[in-house]
């Protein structure tokens, strides 16, 4: 696996989806991702934003399975290095990780979304973000109840993300949890790292970094 800072030129970078899109000229001949379940391998990339600021290139940290290239059409790699996560059972982490906590309900409006589908079962669903802090919390502590405990954490709120994809306006609430973990499967955490926590991967969420406790202190 392979942890790389790149640069992202403003042109892409002013709009998530196209921030994405951008990233992915890096791994030229890498198709699409295919799987179709979190517990499946992860194929391509997971980034998150650490700077954006109105008319200069974002920086970004994409953690992939394939090394990335130096250039790309829209995209310029500043650095990488190859790593191995291997968290063991007991450790003591921190962790930061910009997620899109959100709750799956009935869908009460689909008589205006003609194109949309039911699922399985018949019914209609859709997507909709926590707002409330303990919400969000007690999300994250789902994401990760079959690899860790949560010892400590604060939640920071962001601003709306704002895209536009093949026409259509879209918005994701995000926020940055920040704190320690304690691993309780190491196996089931590592998984985590690699295949990221929550939806939105696509707009910078769900890649969780971690160190020891103290490290670099």
């Amino acid at each position: 696996m392979f942890i790389s800072r790149i640069e992202v030129e403003w042109a892409k970078a002013r709009n998530p989806y196209d921030l994405h899109r951008a990233v992915w000229t890096l791994f030229p001949g890498r198709e699409k991702e295919t799987r179709k379940k979190q517990d499946e391998p992860r194929e391509g990339f997971l980034f998150r934003v650490e700077e954006n600021h109105p008319g200069r290139a974002a920086r970004l940290l994409v953690q992939s399975q394939d090394e990335p290239q130096s250039e790309g059409e829209w995209a310029r790699l500043l650095g990488r290095r190859e790593f191995e996560p291997k968290p063991s059972a007991g450790q003591r982490l921190e962790f930061l990780l910009t997620a899109n906590p959100i709750k799956t309900i009935t869908d009460t409006h689909r008589e205006s979304k003609p194109n949309k589908k039911a699922d399985k079962r018949g019914t209609y669903k859709c997507r909709v973000p926590l707002l409330r802090e303990e919400e969000q919390s007690t999300w994250l502590g789902r994401q990760l109840a079959d690899s860790a405990t949560i010892e400590s954490m604060t939640v920071q709120p962001h601003s709306p993300l704002f895209f536009h994809r093949k026409g259509n306006n879209g918005k994701l609430l995000t926020v940055t949890f920040q704190g320690i973990l304690k691993v309780t499967d190491s196996e089931a955490l590592r998984k985590r790292l690699y295949n990221g926590i929550g939806p939105a991967k696509a707009f910078g969420c769900g890649l969780m970094l971690v160190r020891r406790v103290g490290f670099g202190g």
